[in-house]
């Protein structure tokens, strides 16, 4: 009895020390996985079911019960459903797989915690979708889902969620399919979503397309404050011929290619709600964004996930949710664009809801293919009203730091920015635009051009010695405090104080009647600023141009001849002169940001005198 007895300690002993695919081959496959095991080359059909014929004699509507012939026996249903599949009226036989053994007698459908269902659009043998919910602590409630694509009966990618906030919301489905409005899936709370590519040579996932999505719930109010989004690509493309293969290789018709075995990150979103306004009455409320470029190998610290409830193959890849953000604030970038969400554009609708005039994505704010092409990227995306910067050097860390000049957080390393504004207030009106350059290169802006639209001559030009630079933390929880406590009250108590002084002098102005519209609609602080900078600076430049007006008459006069001449207060140019040199010292002023001592210049002007 004791030989016996240790005998059974070293078997147990040695299967604990095995690997476990090699336990797996050790233990009998689950019914449930061997009825939709796929043949060497990768296909499923059902025509070899011995239900199969019973099932093409099926009308929509009708659907019976199955045992499986596999050991365990389990239970399934086979159905004739017709739906709409993008828009068009579809047919399919759908074969419920009750993984669980909940399925009752006389049901008529599934469940979502866990089954499968095996979707044959057309009811031609071919499995076209397979759909799997997978309730790994068997409470009822799916924790992963699989939607798998198949072309020609073989699996070719699928997309893979992970519930980890528990709220059993995943993928939203039509036809059986992701039905393409993430909105209406689960970009809230924490989350986990990612695309992977069947290698069928090797009965593997591979990373591919958007792997992951992954989705923070930084304060635990169930919604999202921080987004990460990676395209996996193989890593020898060619951007000049695949400029967005992230999406293009998410094809389910592709048949898999050599080199997709050879992955790499090239891209990578990172949006943050840094006002800290995402909740249930403002969702997805993120305020900037970063879009990285580069080749680096998808080679990350425990990207295989492996679950045994899963059908095989049981181990997919990609960036742990918990990592994902940690690697995209390392990430080795060859190029940055920092694009920042200032204020809706009326002329489009990118969002959902009650908030889908703030076109707020559910991707978070990234960037656009005009001007300063990055890879992996692009539309449908904000154009109107979304400041750019793009940092063309190679960076491993994103810095960001304030410039008191437009009192604005910037990219730090970035040498050209825009903001294209127009289209708030009144979906038909544009104003014009704002460029920023750092004409000296040392990593901070310097210049700004003003031009309004329809003349391609800047309107005002300031290169400034001062622009107040503060590198910022690198601490969102700090940067987040420092914004909505210091930063964004200052700009607009200083924009209130500045275009108050300017009343003064010329209280004939009124601000532009769509622009008064848009900044009563305003939702929150950083879009009430960016109004009222517009309106700022459309009231700084009438009044400057009056005063310039005023001072002018001195290169119209010219100087006194040989003849002595009596003095005349009224036609002498000591006054204009005196007033040329206030409209300098005004314009560096309010160039550099210093509205205090452009309002004191101001003040030496009397009231009503432009």
């Amino acid at each position: 009895m004791v030989r016996l007895s240790c005998l059974c300690w070293l078997v147990m002993l040695v299967l604990l020390a095995m690997p476990w695919s090699a336990r797996a081959a050790e233990e009998p496959q689950p019914w449930w996985e061997a009825e939709t095991a796929l043949a060497e080359d990768g296909t499923l059909v059902l025509t070899d079911k011995p239900w199969w014929k019973r099932a093409q004699g099926l009308k929509v509507g009708e659907h019976f019960l199955v045992t499986s012939e596999f050991p365990g026996r389990g239970r399934m249903l086979v159905r004739r459903e017709r739906f709409k599949r993008r828009g068009k009226p579809t047919e399919a036989i759908v074969w419920v797989l009750d993984d669980d053994g909940d399925l009752r007698s006389g049901a008529t459908d599934g469940d979502r915690d866990s089954d499968c269902y095996v979707v044959d659009y057309g009811g031609d043998g071919r499995v076209d979708r397979m759909v799997d919910y997978i309730d790994n602590d068997a409470d009822g409630q799916p924790d992963e889902m699989d939607i798998r694509y198949f072309h020609d009966s073989q699996l070719r990618i699928a997309w893979f969620g992970v519930d980890l906030d528990r709220d059993g919301r995943m993928w939203d489905l039509a036809g059986y399919e992701y039905s393409g409005n993430f909105f209406r899936s689960d970009p809230y709370g924490d989350n986990l979503v990612y695309a992977n590519k069947y290698d069928p040579g090797r009965k593997a996932w591979v990373p591919i397309s958007e792997c992951p999505f992954a989705f923070y719930d930084t304060d635990g109010d169930g919604q999202s404050e921080a987004v990460v989004r990676v395209s996996a690509v193989p890593l020898e493309f060619d951007p000049r011929k695949e400029p967005d293969p992230g999406n293009s290789l998410f094809s389910f018709k592709m048949p898999f290619q050599e080199r997709m075995r050879r992955a790499g990150a090239v891209n990578v979103r990172y949006s943050i709600d840094l006002d800290g306004l995402s909740g249930a009455e403002r969702p997805l409320h993120y305020d900037l964004g970063f879009n990285m470029i580069g080749r680096v190998p998808y080679e990350f610290d425990r990207m295989s996930r492996t679950n045994p409830l899963r059908r095989a193959p049981k181990t997919t890849i990609t960036i742990p949710h918990r990592l994902a953000r940690r690697v995209a604030e390392t990430y080795p970038a060859e190029q940055t664009g920092l694009s920042w969400h200032e204020y809706g554009d009326d002329a489009v609708t990118l969002g959902h809801g009650a908030h889908a005039g703030e076109d707020r994505r559910w991707e978070g704010v990234f960037w656009t293919w005009d001007r300063r092409f990055m890879h992996n990227t692009g539309g449908p995306t904000q154009t109107w009203n979304i400041r750019r910067e793009f940092c063309p050097k190679p960076s491993k860390k994103r810095k960001l730091y304030y410039c008191r000049a437009d009192r604005r957080i910037h990219l730090k390393g970035a040498t050209e920015g825009w903001i294209r504004v127009g289209h708030l207030g009144n979906p038909k009106i544009t104003w014009g635009e704002v460029r920023m350059f750092d004409t000296d290169r040392d990593g901070y802006f310097d210049r700004w051009e003003v031009y309004r639209m329809g003349d391609t001559r800047p309107v005002r030009v300031s290169t400034v010695r001062d622009a107040g630079i503060r590198d910022l933390p690198d601490d969102w929880g700090k940067l987040q405090k420092m914004y909505t406590q210091e930063l964004l009250p200052d700009a607009l108590k200083a924009n209130e104080k500045l275009t108050a002084a300017m009343r003064r002098v010329d209280p004939t102005f009124k601000p532009l009647e769509y622009l008064t519209k848009a900044l009563e609609a305003a939702g929150c602080d950083g879009e009430r600023r960016y109004v009222q900078d517009i309106i700022r600076e459309t009231q700084y430049l009438a009044l400057r141009d009056k005063l310039r007006g005023s001072s002018g008459k001195l290169i119209e006069r010219g100087p006194a001849g040989k003849k002595r001449r009596k003095w005349d207060p009224t036609a002498h140019s000591i006054g204009d002169w005196k007033l040329a040199r206030i409209v300098s010292e005004l314009d560096t002023a309010y160039s550099e940001g210093r509205y205090d001592d452009a309002a004191r210049v101001l003040g030496r002007l009397p009231a009503g005198r432009p």
